[in-house]
């Protein structure tokens, strides 16, 4: 990545964290846009090379992004001017500030109908530092070119696209207001329980064994619909709240020179935080559109500090949101979850995979899966996609891990007898790859599934079953932690088919996909990450559920499906006085070097 690339980001980061310092804890109306001001425009105007500048004397107070705003540019406009104010400005400093807009690059025109430039490739170049070059990704250099599946050359010349669009992009056809006002019933007084020993390998970190999960034996296709009902209305306007890490008073104490010299990294957690935040308000530029009258609430709220959540608690407009979204994780979470539940809030965990944050709470939706869940959608999918093979269940006899085997075992054998088979005769069990051979069928397709989260055993079990494939016809089941260890093979991730479960997906070549890439480019002036995409999924979905069916909308909850970009939404309510599950899974496998959706 270039000096003045690593520049700007930072740059662009510590903006948005201080201008976020002043912003945190008001409100922002989406129901009418704001007119600039603070910084009147220069009378004193010159032309230069045939272009005509403002030239702007900074005064005491004055930051580069307010002078932007008040000549309505960009913070990008103002630094392709004048390059040393990525440094910092100073009072007294005269700034060239162009009177239009800069023009977008022309590029000679493809066969498609859109714009690229030419990049002949030069020796150790790599498509990152290509993709960096010209501010775009990776993905849409290989979707653009091909032949780049044989490698990248030397001498190569390579097609960038630079076209962008002219709007956001949207993906649910505009909502009708229905009014859901109903009488709230007593929940159910028992709650099913089983106590296991289990780790969760998650943002949380590790599980100890007395956590509660919700597994008993539930058939998620019987499952009865909530008797519970949600006091709601349709209003004309909403107020929803953002509980985020931003860290902002910490901005001006960020060390950029560190981090260009690589020295320091950027606080994880606020990065973190801003990347689900600007893809939150992508989400609500959508929706915005389709008529979304709302004031936006944003907390800054420090995972670690309980004083600091305790005070914002005790903020009076609390009592006044119709939504929360976050705390993204855990530890703040629980004591913001139990304010929306004495005062009736819907509440979003967007992080957290532990189904206890359920418990007890009849307001909580948790976006990510349980991994108990993931295995449960894991049989179901392979007994819809295999019941005709030979099926072998591993038990690696770890005490901590027995859940997920018998949560498999449990949910494949209901189904294969839905099917009309018997259970014993499709499913087999083994528990310890020395003997698995001894199981393997010459006739059928050998489907082994390993419900594992122990990184030594699984790498192990694996090295020993790769030759086998060479005789055997085999594919391999496992979890989603795998995709994080560095030591599996390639060449055996594909030789076995290694399929996993997975909460999240992003498909590059769809057209929705590149079109938030390219908004959200246009926007930021960087490429999203994961949580972007998080972030925008997560803010279009429950704020279009509470448009489209107003206060009562955990009502219609289970009804509203979505399909996202990064991942979608399919909610449950197990057992019916908790809160709600999103039981959406991504089954996929490794085919030529990467993961593909496989259901």
């Amino acid at each position: 990545m270039k000096l003045k690339t690593i520049k700007y980001y930072t740059l662009h980061l510590v903006y948005i964290l201080c201008t976020l310092y002043f912003v945190l804890n008001t409100t922002q109306s989406y129901s009418q846009e704001k007119p600039s001001g603070g910084i009147l425009k220069s009378k004193n105007v010159t032309t230069i090379n045939g272009v005509k500048y403002y030239l702007h004397t900074v005064e005491k107070g004055q930051t580069l992004f307010a002078i932007a705003k008040g000549y309505e540019l960009s913070l990008n406009d103002i630094v392709i001017e004048n390059p040393e104010a990525i440094d910092g400005i100073k009072p007294g400093q005269v700034l060239k500030v162009p009177t239009k807009k800069a023009k977008k690059i022309e590029s000679a025109p493809i066969t498609n109908g859109g714009n690229y430039v030419l990049h002949q490739v030069e020796a150790g170049q790599t498509l990152y530092s290509i993709s960096k070059q010209y501010n775009t990704t990776v993905e849409k250099i290989k979707i653009l070119n091909p032949e780049l599946k044989e490698g990248l050359k030397g001498g190569q010349t390579l097609k960038i696209s630079l076209l962008k669009p002219k709007s956001g992009p949207e993906i649910l056809p505009k909502s009708t207001i229905i009014t859901t006002e109903k009488p709230i019933k007593k929940p159910t007084e028992k709650v099913l329980e089983k106590k296991v020993a289990q780790t969760d390998p998650i943002l949380m970190g590790p599980v100890d064994s007395s956590t509660t999960f919700l597994i008993e034996n539930r058939d998620l296709d019987t499952i009865a619909a909530s008797t519970i009902s949600y006091k709601g209305e349709v209003k004309d306007e909403y107020n929803i709240a953002f509980f985020l890490p931003f860290h902002a008073n910490e901005a001006n104490e960020i060390d950029i020179e560190a981090i260009i010299k690589g020295d320091a990294q950027l606080p994880n957690k606020s990065s973190i935080a801003l990347q689900f935040y600007e893809g939150a308000l992508l989400a609500i530029d959508s929706l915005k559109k389709q008529k979304l009258n709302a004031k936006i609430f944003v907390y800054d709220i420090d995972d670690q500090d309980s004083l600091n959540i305790l005070n914002i608690l005790k903020k009076p407009e609390l009592k006044e949101m119709h939504l929360m979204i976050g705390p993204l994780y855990g530890s703040s979470f629980m004591p913001v979850a139990k304010f929306a539940k004495d005062h009736s809030i819907p509440i979003v965990s967007p992080f957290t995979q532990i189904n206890k944050v359920l418990f007890d709470n009849l307001y909580v939706c948790k976006v990510l899966p349980s991994n108990a869940m993931q295995v449960e959608q894991m049989a179901h999918f392979v007994i819809d996609t295999f019941q005709k093979q030979n099926i072998i269940l591993v038990n690696n006899g770890n005490p901590k891990e027995v859940s997920f085997y018998n949560v498999f075992k449990n949910i494949a054998n209901k189904a294969l007898i839905k099917a009309g088979y018997k259970a014993a005769d499709s499913l087999k069990e083994v528990r310890s790859s020395a003997s698995i051979e001894n199981m393997l069928s010459s006739s059928k397709l050998n489907v082994i599934v390993l419900p594992s989260n122990n990184q030594s055993y699984v790498t192990e079990f694996i090295s020993k079953l790769n030759p086998l494939a060479d005789k055997y016809k085999i594919v391999l089941l496992g979890l989603q932690s795998w995709i994080n260890y560095d030591n599996l093979d390639f060449d055996y991730l594909n030789k076995l088919s290694v399929h996993i479960p997975s909460n999240n997906y992003i498909d590059y070549q769809n057209p929705v996909t590149r079109n938030f890439i390219n908004t959200f480019y246009e926007r930021f002036k960087t490429d999203p990450e994961l949580y972007s995409y998080q972030g925008y999924d997560i803010a279009y979905y429950f704020i279009s559920a509470l448009q489209k069916y107003g206060t009562g909308f955990l009502n219609n909850i289970v009804d509203y499906k979505y399909q996202g970009i990064e991942t979608n939404f399919n909610f449950m309510q197990y057992p019916l006085d908790s809160g709600f599950e999103n039981k959406f899974v991504y089954i996929l496998k490794y085919q030529d070097n990467k993961l593909v959706k496989a259901n």
